[in-house]
């Protein structure tokens, strides 16, 4: 397995959808501080500080940037060996389907949290050069936490969309427009059960995000619901993988010897 992560992680260099992901998260503090500037001056939150600015980087990225980044990148790591003809030569090493799709859903998992750390850097850099209020190291710690634990979580509700739309020829961009629409849902979720357990908000609501401010919840938050609903994706994912079993290896074909 961990040469599978190695090799996979060495892909990405040659991966020209990673700079999707790197434009979209540092666009996100940006347009987040952007929109304070941009509306009407009487609507305007006045006490817009750095603990607001870290909300609306949460938000935004759990709710467009990170399941497009996500599903696109992840996509690619596996429409591509088939694209490349690349699958066949993979499977003779011999390595199950399973832990190859495996590998590169790991990659794309830690891959997200790499994406959260970076998202903290740039909204540091963007509040500052702002001149916001309220930095600090505690709000840098708590609030930075939060930041890579929604990415983590929203990495897990992406799994199954992954491995769907990776393994269809050419359909991981579509898939990334189905991310972006599943995570843009979920502000039409006020409350009760669904508000909770779906995947995306359940993403949030582990993290201690407050939803009401955001998507308008009008009820508390439940987190064992919240669980079940990111545990419900994973379970999904790995249903997916042991499915994936059913594409035999392409086993070397043997040698005769010649006299």
């Amino acid at each position: 397995m961990w040469s599978i992560l190695k090799g996979e992680w060495r892909k990405l260099r040659r991966c020209q959808i990673l700079l999707v992901g790197i434009v979209a998260l540092a666009l996100c503090p940006v347009v987040q501080y952007g929109t304070q500037l941009i509306i009407n001056p009487e609507m305007r939150d006045q006490n817009f500080d750095f603990v607001k600015l870290f909300a609306n980087v949460i938000w935004g990225n759990t709710q467009i940037f990170l399941p497009i980044s996500l599903v696109m990148i992840g996509g690619w790591l596996i429409d591509r060996e088939n694209t490349n003809d690349t699958m066949k030569n993979l499977l003779t090493v011999p390595v199950s389907y399973p832990k190859l799709l495996g590998g590169k859903l790991i990659v794309t998992i830690f891959l997200s949290i790499l994406f959260g750390i970076y998202s903290v850097a740039i909204t540091v850099l963007t509040g500052t050069l702002a001149g916001l209020d309220g930095f600090s190291a505690d709000v840098l710690l708590r609030q930075g936490a939060q930041v890579v634990a929604a990415a983590f979580n929203t990495s897990l509700v992406c799994m199954p969309m992954i491995l769907i739309f990776g393994q269809i020829r050419g359909a991981y961009l579509g898939g990334s427009i189905l991310a972006f629409f599943l995570g843009y849902s979920m502000m039409f979720f006020k409350g009760g059960i669904l508000a909770s357990i779906y995947p995306f908000s359940a993403a949030l609501i582990l993290v201690g995000f407050d939803m009401s401010e955001y998507a308008g919840t009008t009820t508390a938050p439940n987190p064992l619901l919240a669980v079940i609903g990111v545990g419900i994706m994973v379970l999904w994912a790995m249903l997916l993988l042991l499915m994936s079993s059913n594409k035999k290896e392409m086993k070397p074909r043997k040698q005769t010897k010649t006299k």
